[in-house]
C-alpha cells in the first residue's frame, strides 16, 4: 500500500476521523465493539499463560477479520512538539515504517490539542502470518507502543490497546454479528468498553 493508496482509503471508509487509535470508537460507535485480552478484563498480563492467552485471543480475531496470507497495513502514530520534519522513513523495533501523513493536530482539533502539536503517521504493509507479530502484540498489551492494523480489502481497522482490542468493520450487522461471535470476551460495562 502506498502512501497516497492508504490516505485515499482512510479519507473514504473513516472520514470523520483521524487515522488515530482512540478516535475511532467514538466516532464510529455502530461498527465499532471491544473485546478484552484477559479474562475478567484483567488489564495487564502478570504471568507467561496470561500472555499466550493475550497473543492467542488476539491473533484469532486478527485471523477472523483479515486471513492469512491478506495484506495488511500496520500503522502507528508518533506525537511531535514541532514542525521539524522528521526523516521521512523511520525505522523501529518491528521493521522499517514509511512516513504517509503528518497531521497539524492543533488545526485539526483546535479545541483539544495546543500550538506546534503533529502527530506523524507510519506504515508498513505486509502480509498477515499468525504469530508472527506477537512482538507488537505483546508491546501494545504492555503498553509500550500503540499501533493499528488496517485491512483495505476487508474493510476492518484492529486497534489493540493495553487491555483488549476496539475492532471496526464496516457495518453494524457484521459488528453485532462478530460481537455475539465473541460474547465472553465483551466487557461487563455498560457502555461496552
Amino acid at each position: 500500500m502506498t502512501e497516497s493508496e492508504f490516505i485515499d482509503y482512510w479519507n473514504k471508509e473513516y472520514p470523520e476521523s483521524l487515522p488515530i487509535n482512540h478516535e475511532l470508537k467514538l466516532i464510529y460507535p455502530d461498527r465499532c465493539f471491544r473485546i478484552h485480552s484477559l479474562p475478567e478484563s484483567k488489564r495487564y498480563a502478570e504471568t507467561e499463560e496470561e500472555y499466550k492467552i493475550i497473543l492467542d485471543r488476539q491473533n484469532q480475531l486478527i485471523n477472523e477479520l483479515i486471513g492469512e496470507e491478506s495484506e495488511v497495513a500496520i500503522s502507528f502514530g508518533l506525537y511531535r512538539w514541532d514542525s521539524t520534519n522528521y526523516i521521512y522513513k523511520e525505522l523501529t523495533d518491528f521493521g522499517e515504517f514509511q512516513k504517509v501523513l503528518r497531521i497539524d493536530l492543533q488545526k485539526e482539533r483546535p479545541e483539544e490539542y495546543e500550538d506546534e502539536m503533529y502527530f506523524d503517521i507510519y506504515v508498513k504493509t505486509e502480509k498477515w502470518e499468525n504469530g508472527k507479530r506477537d512482538e507488537i502484540l505483546k508491546a501494545i498489551a504492555d503498553d509500550e507502543i500503540r499501533a493499528m492494523f488496517v485491512s483495505p480489502s476487508k474493510k476492518c481497522v484492529i486497534a489493540p490497546y493495553d487491555g483488549g482490542v476496539d475492532i471496526i468493520v464496516d457495518s453494524t450487522e457484521k459488528r453485532d454479528k462478530l460481537k455475539a461471535k465473541y460474547n465472553e470476551w465483551l466487557s461487563d460495562r455498560e457502555d461496552g468498553m
